[in-house]
Parts: structure tokens; sequence; C-alpha cells
């Protein structure tokens, strides 16, 4: 596996994929332009844990490839944007950010060929009384056949926080399905109280419940899952 940590002084070249390749990153105090390429037929799988970053993310997809992204953060801002150029590229993209302070999320999909898919599942869980915005777009461009864009976008407010979601689909073809969900609440009581129930305090059953909703999405195994799941114990309330 490829492995990049970077901090706000390195420099960074841009990426490009010729073969199926694993990249860990890890990104602390960025603020970066950071591209990557993706060519014809190549697997790109990413693990990435960030902590206080105000990136701009740009992935380019080529005919055939497929992009898996597992993205888990603290305290992000950056801006992503992914173009779907070229026919059968798929991406799934999931991220996770564990919210202390005023920040903003932009993300952006472009597909501008035939027979690609899209799925983004964007999960926040803000902490405090602090404002967090994810801002998504999904574009499908105009004549585009058999395409999917699928959104899922959810904050937990455990802080009395300022939360917003805005869910945008901008579709110029008929021959496509596409669809997005928004979700702004806590979690649910009953599902407090039965853990609770059992025996476990509250703030042990809501750290369970926030591990639950940051990665059962994600796509993990082995050492990344260990890896993830210390990051949040690391930065869970502190």
């Amino acid at each position: 596996m490829l492995k990049l940590n970077v901090t706000r002084d390195d420099k960074l070249d841009d990426i490009i994929i010729t073969e199926d390749t694993s990249i860990e990153i890890n990104l602390i105090d960025c603020n970066k332009d950071i591209n990557i390429d993706v060519m014809d037929n190549m697997c790109l799988e990413v693990f990435e844990l960030d902590v206080n970053t105000k990136n701009k993310i740009n992935y380019n997809l080529r005919n055939n490839s497929r992009v898996i992204v597992n993205k888990l953060a603290r305290d992000n801002s950056d801006i992503t944007t992914v173009k779907l150029d070229g026919e059968n590229a798929s991406l799934k993209y999931y991220s996770s950010i564990m919210n202390y302070k005023d920040n903003e999320y932009n993300f952006k999909t472009i597909q501008s060929h035939d027979n690609t898919d899209c799925t983004v599942v964007n999960h926040c869980i803000n902490f405090t009384k602090s404002t967090f915005r994810f801002l998504v777009d999904s574009k499908i461009n105009k004549k585009m056949h058999n395409c999917y864009s699928m959104q899922d976008n959810k904050i937990i407010d455990l802080g009395n926080g300022h939360n917003y979601i805005t869910p945008n689909l901008l579709v110029d073809s008929e021959d496509i399905e596409a669809n997005h969900s928004a979700y702004i609440g806590r979690f649910k009581d009953e599902i407090l109280f039965y853990l609770m129930s059992r025996g476990i305090k509250k703030c042990d059953a809501e750290e369970l419940l926030t591990r639950g909703f940051l990665l059962h999405n994600m796509i993990l195994t082995g050492r990344e899952e260990d890896n993830f799941n210390m990051f949040i114990v690391n930065n869970y309330n502190n």
C-alpha cells in the first residue's frame, strides 16, 4: 500500500494511478491542492484520515476506472470534486466527519459519460455549538445514458449546534437514476435507552453509536478498520 503523510509544509505532486492501487493518506493542518488521475481500467482504493484541513481535492476517473474512498476526518472544510470523465467509471465515496469547530464541507460529482455510477455517503457528528454545513452537488451532463447517482447526507447533533445540508441534483438527462437524502437529528432516545438498560453508561452508549454511525457504511478490513477505530478514540471529545 502506498502511504502519504502530509502536513502543511510538505509538497505534494499530482498523483497518477496507472495500476491497481491502495493509498493510505494522512493529512494534518493542510490547505493544499491535491489532484488524483485514475487512468483507464484502473482501480483505486483510498483510506484517508484528516485533521483540521481545508484542501481542494480533485479526482478524475477515466474509462472503466473504479474508485472507492473511505475518509474519516476531524474538523474538515475540504472542497472535493470528482469528475467521471470516461464510460463505465464508478465511484463509491464514504466520508465521516467529527466536528468541533465551524466548518463547511463541499462535495461535487460530475458525470460526463454514459454508464457512470456514483454513490456518495456523507456523515457528520457535530459535538459542539459550532456550525457545520454539507454542500453536496451531483451533476449529470446533457444527453447522458444509463447513469446512476445517489447521495446520502446525515448530521447527528450532540452539542446543540447549527447544522445545514444542501443536497443538489443537477440533472439534464432523462435516461438516468438519481436520488438524494438529507437528515439532521440526534441519536434516537429508544436506542440510547436500550443500551443503558443493559448497564451501559450514557456517555459510553453515545460513543458506541458514534463509532457505528461514522464507520458502518465504509468498506474497511483488518488494519484499516483498526486505524479508523483508533482515530475515533483519539479524537472523541478531545
